[in-house]
């Protein structure tokens, strides 16, 4: 069974809201926080209401961290494979600033660091007797950096705002360089280049009144690939491809807490 721990290491975030002086604001005076939003065509009959989560002129200063471990004595994945011993382990760590342009309505940049560690010491794949496969001593190292703009939508659910439910619209680009190799590090490695267009909804709560805590995960998404293969430093090789791929990945989770004012 895979084990995710998934860390909101905010502690010193926590220090930040506590010395915030003030609130949420009530976006100028117009509405206030957890009252509901009229849309501009009364006409039309909706089958909830939008009440204000986020109003306009807010500032939103946020931190996500996800961490995964997978062994293969306790994984499902690993039933194809005799003899294994294998695991692996992901971290990943995202700041992120945005901007409520419009209440409920919000604009952003975020920057990522991703790291993935594998390793199979021994296994033996036996796909019914029609197929074989041994592995030892196999490493996997990957790396990679990102960083996006994004636009973000927020409902509010409650007529408190505490409770609300969001969508973001991503345009970003991704730098990841990967290794695998058997034994001592090798010096052959790839150089994948990523430009992507993508949808990730989510669902945020307020325990605070300047603090909230949000979780979501990536579903849609449309990329550039360019993946580059290198050997003793020189070019071997390079992949241009499309992609365009609509999923539900619990790798794509990520937890995170974000301070207003």
């Amino acid at each position: 069974m895979m084990r995710f721990r998934y860390m909101i290491s905010a502690a010193f975030m926590i220090l930040m809201a506590a010395s915030v002086a003030s609130a949420k604001s009530d976006g100028g005076g117009q509405i206030s926080i957890g009252e509901e939003i009229k849309p501009k065509d009364t006409s039309k009959e909706r089958r909830f209401k939008n009440h204000l989560i986020i109003p306009k002129g807010e500032w939103q200063c946020g931190l996500s961290v996800m961490y995964a471990d997978l062994n293969s004595e306790d994984s499902d994945y690993m039933l194809l494979l005799q003899g294994v011993n294998a695991s692996a382990s992901i971290f990943r760590l995202a700041p992120e600033a945005a901007y409520a342009f419009a209440d409920n309505h919000a604009v952003g940049v975020r920057f990522q660091y991703t790291n993935a560690d594998g390793m199979v010491d021994t296994a033996t794949a036996d796909l019914l007797g029609n197929f074989n496969m041994t592995l030892e001593n196999l490493n996997a190292d990957s790396r990679s950096l990102s960083a996006c703009v994004f636009q973000r939508t927020y409902v509010g659910l409650d007529n408190l705002g505490r409770v609300g439910i969001f969508w973001d619209y991503v345009l970003g680009g991704t730098r990841t360089q990967s290794q695998f190799y058997t034994g001592d590090s090798s010096s052959s490695y790839s150089l994948k280049k990523k430009i992507h267009l993508g949808f990730a909804p989510g669902i945020v709560y307020f325990p605070m009144s300047n603090v909230s805590v949000q979780a979501s995960i990536s579903l849609a998404d449309l990329s550039y690939n360019r993946i580059e293969a290198y050997k003793d430093g020189r070019l071997t090789g390079v992949r241009n491809s499309w992609k365009a791929q609509a999923s539900l990945n619990v790798m794509d989770i990520s937890l995170g807490l974000t301070v207003h004012f």
